[in-house]
């Protein structure tokens, strides 16, 4: 596990991440933004109280709600974009250190496009759903942690690991390996998650927990340490 994500983090200078990452945040950062503007614009033109210090405290707990949500959001977000160019940055991976591995199958747009949907929708609903444990664990934050790191690490492994399987395995193979190895992959989505809690490392953390996870796959196959 170690071995995967040192050898992702050390390969961040290829061209290749470089390229994937631009693209990737570019188009988070700008859906956040947006996010971000919609809700400003809604609370400067909504009047909920006529008392200006009601007003005010409206309109900076808005603030914060949108700040709290973008950061529980950001993984889910970042991780669809990153899905969209996932055969770069496996093929960079595999051809730096894999490059005798016979050629992986393509997997069709569409397919990847329906998974990441489907697991960003996923993710999306159940993090909001959380969100009132998150708040009625405030109090004290281990817990709020806890119901974080495990709701995205369960959701961005399975995620991550099945858009790398199907490269190389057909829906049933993918599924199988999946269960017998359910733990080892639920643990690299906590880290991949705590890496996106990290201010500066979780720009990185989309390529770096793809990269991991087709480290972490060929381990699977093969029965080599990861």
């Amino acid at each position: 596990m170690i071995r995967s994500f040192s050898l992702s983090i050390r390969q961040l200078p290829d061209p290749a991440f470089r390229r994937v990452l631009v693209r990737a945040l570019a188009l988070a950062i700008i859906v956040f933004i947006g996010l971000a503007g919609v809700v400003w614009f809604f609370l400067a033109g909504t009047s909920f109280f006529t008392f200006w210090l009601l007003e005010t405290i409206v309109d900076v707990l808005g603030g914060i709600a949108v700040a709290v949500v973008t950061w529980l959001l950001f993984p889910a977000v970042a991780s669809f974009f990153v899905s969209l160019f996932l055969e770069e940055i496996v093929d960079a991976v595999e051809d730096r250190h894999y490059p005798d591995d016979p050629p992986a199958r393509p997997v069709a747009l569409s397919t990847t496009v329906m998974v990441s949907l489907r697991f960003t929708g996923i993710t999306v609903a159940l993090n909001i759903i959380a969100l009132p444990f998150y708040l009625l664990t405030f109090w004290f934050p281990p817990f709020a942690m806890a119901i974080f790191y495990c709701l995205n690490g369960y959701l961005l492994s399975r995620e991550y690991y099945e858009l790398v399987a199907l490269r190389r395995l057909d829906a049933a193979d993918a599924v199988s390996m999946r269960k017998v190895n359910k733990q080892r992959l639920f643990l690299a989505g906590v880290i991949i998650t705590f890496l996106f809690t990290i201010p500066i490392v979780n720009l990185f953390a989309p390529v770096i927990g793809v990269a991991a996870m087709a480290h972490i796959f060929r381990s699977l196959r093969t029965g080599e340490a990861a």
